[in-house]
C-alpha cells in the first residue's frame, strides 16, 4: 500500500461514501402506506357515493368487528331517494356535504374533534392539499372519498371514489364503478386532473 494511503485516509474515505449512501437511502420511495377495506361494485349507475361511503366506513368498522351497512341503507341516507324525477340525470348525489355527515353519524363521530370532514381546497392547491390529507387520513385508517370528472378516460357527470392507498407519486383507488378498479395505483397528478371542483371529503382534526 502506498504511504499517502493511510489508514486515517482509509476512514476518511469509508466516512463520505457512507454519507453519500445516507443521502441516497433518504431520498429513495417509501414504502406504500393502504388500509384493509371492503370492495362492493355499485349496482347502478348512480350509487357511486354510497358504493364509496360504504368502501371508506368498511376499514374502520372492520376493524371494530363491526356491520358494513347496505349500498341501499346508505343511499337513504345520502337521499338518492326519493329521485327528483325519471330522468337519470337527477339521480345521483346532491349535496356532498353529506358524505360527511353520513360517515360521521354510522362511524360515531358526531361533535368529535377528529372525524369526517368536507373539503374545498382553494384554487391552485389541489395536489398538495389532497396530498396532505390522505396521508394523515390513511394513516389513522380512513380511506377519502372524492369527487370525480373522470377516471383513466371514462368521463363522468360526476363520479365518487374512494382513496386507501398512497405512496409517494401514486394513490390507490377503489373505484366502485368498475371492479377492474377494486385496487389499482394512479399517479397523483391524474387523480388531481380527474377531479370535480377540488371537491373530497377526509379524516381530520375540525378543531
Amino acid at each position: 500500500m502506498p504511504d499517502h494511503l493511510t489508514r486515517r485516509s482509509l476512514l476518511i474515505g469509508g466516512a463520505a461514501a457512507g454519507i453519500g449512501l445516507t443521502v441516497g437511502i433518504a431520498e429513495a420511495e417509501a414504502a406504500p402506506r393502504g388500509v384493509r377495506y371492503r370492495y362492493q361494485e355499485q349496482p347502478n349507475g348512480w350509487y357511486c357515493s354510497a358504493a364509496s361511503v360504504r368502501i371508506a366506513l368498511s376499514t374502520p368498522l372492520l376493524a371494530r368487528n363491526g356491520s358494513i351497512p347496505s349500498q341501499n341503507s346508505l343511499a337513504k341516507s345520502l337521499n338518492l331517494h326519493p329521485y327528483d324525477g325519471p330522468s337519470r340525470e337527477n339521480m345521483g348525489l346532491k349535496d356532498p356535504t353529506l358524505i360527511a355527515k353520513v360517515l360521521n353519524r354510522r362511524l360515531s363521530y358526531v361533535g368529535l374533534s377528529y372525524r369526517y370532514l368536507f373539503r374545498i381546497a382553494p384554487s391552485g392547491t389541489l395536489y398538495r392539499d389532497l396530498q396532505a390529507k390522505v396521508k394523515y387520513s390513511i394513516d389513522r385508517n380512513h380511506p377519502v372519498v372524492i369527487n370525480m370528472n373522470q377516471v383513466d378516460g371514462t368521463r363522468y357527470a360526476g363520479h365518487y371514489i374512494a382513496i386507501v392507498g398512497y405512496s409517494n407519486r401514486q394513490y390507490k383507488i377503489a373505484d366502485p364503478a368498475n371492479p377492474r378498479r377494486a385496487g389499482v395505483w394512479r399517479d397523483k397528478q391524474k387523480i388531481v386532473d380527474w377531479n370535480k371542483l377540488n371537491r373530497f371529503t377526509y379524516f381530520g382534526y375540525a378543531g
